[in-house]
């Protein structure tokens, strides 16, 4: 259980912010993120899930989905992009209810009660990346990327799908695959069909079937 005395601090705190009112919103900022020598690299900041790409850098060119991309803990570049990039919201009041300061006290418990178990946030570094296989059951190409953060996006054939990995638990879409890591890969197994196996095969560093 998380200590009494640090929760009755986080609980002060809580109420202390719900006093004050609302607080001012992070302002915006700009990071550089480069891909040195075409590889992938994954430059941390609270990126509050906007992300706008300011002044490209590089001679190769920076596209959003292929040699870029970002999730709320980062921003990643592949394939030679480098820019610099505007991350967060722009700044001003936060007209949010003051509710929201408890939430983010629950949040920082929660936080506490993970890291005192022991539980990792980030994704092991063999799992971030993009990675392809076949999936025989669906007879169909897919391919998907890993971020860091525990973001997934893919493509099985002609459909494009989103999901997460905390490991060792892979969703994308609307199937739970079990992963097993295996070589330069992984194999993941469909948890209500056991028969139901993709092997997947790291293509590159991070960053259809309608069964997905």
């Amino acid at each position: 259980m998380i200590d009494q005395r640090l929760a009755r601090s986080v609980s002060a705190l809580i109420g202390a912010a719900l006093i004050a009112g609302p607080l001012p919103v992070r302002a915006e900022r700009t990071i550089r993120c480069d891909s040195n020598n075409y590889r992938y690299q994954y430059c941390r900041a609270n990126t509050d899930n906007h992300v706008k790409l300011e002044r490209q850098h590089s001679t190769a060119r920076c596209r959003e989905g292929d040699s870029w991309g970002y999730d709320r803990h980062g921003i990643w570049v592949d394939r030679g992009c480098g820019a610099d990039f505007r991350v967060g919201k722009e700044g001003g009041r936060n007209d949010a209810l003051v509710a929201g300061a408890a939430i983010a006290g629950l949040a920082i418990l929660a936080v506490m009660a993970s890291n005192k178990s022991g539980q990792a946030t980030d994704v092991a570094s063999w799992a971030v990346g993009t990675f392809s296989g076949f999936d025989p059951t669906e007879q169909t190409d897919v391919t998907l990327t890993i971020l860091p953060g525990g973001s997934v996006s893919g493509r099985a054939g002609r459909f494009d799908f989103e999901g997460s990995f905390h490991d060792p638990v892979l969703e994308a879409g609307r199937i739970n695959f079990r992963v097993e890591r295996s070589g330069n890969g992984f194999m993941a197994t469909d948890e209500r069909d056991p028969a139901h196996r993709v092997y997947f095969r790291r293509t590159a560093s991070a960053g259809g079937g309608s069964g997905y």
